[in-house]
């Protein structure tokens, strides 16, 4: 009973990790959309000419659509800013925590590693997506594929870079390893994963980044350095920027050409590198 007991208490600690990433992200996009709410508020104040209560007025206008698109398009016309403000105080803090890690993960990786491992992160995303934009062709489940506007530049800027360094620090370097403190490989593997997982907002994303995962946690065991999951990370979500653009095309012939690629070079990826560790390995 007191083993569980302090297993629990090891594995509720390492859950304050993200919990408290998600939370610094939520009341930073709080404090924005508060600065919002107080611009508003003293335009309602402003023009406010026939007596009537400004406080009322400004309770009725925020039930309104417009309100919420208005605020939407903010936090959005905002987003580059509160990503580089989250990155900026993340980043400090996961590298000072991440610093008894690395000295067993600091191995210097070869451009031709490099290359590597952006093509696993292009065929990883690439094959994926045509997969899951074919069978939600076929049984609707997602949006993820509507043709919606976005800022590519932007896009790239945020889920493409800054988002994967933070996470990788975060789940793969402190998580992962905090985890093997008090689990087998396998598990700690697997825990990680949940959690990265369930960090996501979709179904579509819970169900790729868990399957990311294991891939992000071999290439940071393979190279013992940090900088090999960042770079699979990072090439998948800005692969996946303009995958996603192409899907919306609807070029079926291009889509399945591209399909077939990926999968073959992952197969000889597998052959070549993954079964032969895990053949050494036993």
């Amino acid at each position: 009973m007191t083993n569980k007991i302090n297993y629990l208490k090891h594995f509720f600690k390492v859950l304050i990790w993200p919990i408290i990433f998600l939370v610094g992200q939520f009341l930073l996009v709080l404090l924005f959309s508060l600065y919002f709410n107080i611009n508003e508020f003293n335009t309602i104040k402003t023009n406010n000419s026939d007596g009537q209560d400004i406080t009322e007025t400004f309770n009725n206008y925020v039930k309104t659509t417009d309100y919420s698109n208005k605020l939407s398009e903010f936090i959005n016309s905002n987003m580059l800013l509160i990503t580089i403000i989250t990155f900026i105080i993340f980043i400090i803090i996961f590298k000072h925590y991440y610093k008894k890690y690395q000295i067993n993960y600091n191995q210097k990786i070869s451009f031709k590693t490099i290359m590597l491992l952006i093509l696993i992160g292009t065929c990883i995303n690439t094959s994926y997506n045509i997969i899951m934009s074919n069978v939600n062709s076929i049984y609707n489940f997602t949006n993820a594929y509507d043709k919606i506007e976005v800022n590519i530049l932007i896009s790239i800027i945020c889920t493409g870079i800054l988002g994967p360094i933070l996470e990788e620090f975060l789940f793969r370097g402190i998580i992962f390893n905090k985890f093997k403190n008090f689990n087998k490989q396998m598990t700690s593997i697997l825990l990680t994963s949940f959690v990265f997982a369930f960090c996501h907002s979709t179904f579509i994303q819970i169900l790729y980044a868990f399957c990311l995962s294991f891939i992000l946690i071999y290439v940071y065991d393979k190279y013992k350095t940090i900088k090999a999951p960042i770079i699979v990370h990072i090439t998948s979500n800005i692969v996946n920027i303009f995958i996603c653009l192409l899907i919306m095309k609807n070029i079926y012939i291009l889509n399945i050409t591209l399909l077939i690629i990926s999968i073959i070079v992952l197969f000889i990826i597998n052959q070549k590198l993954i079964k032969k560790d895990l053949s050494h390995n036993s």
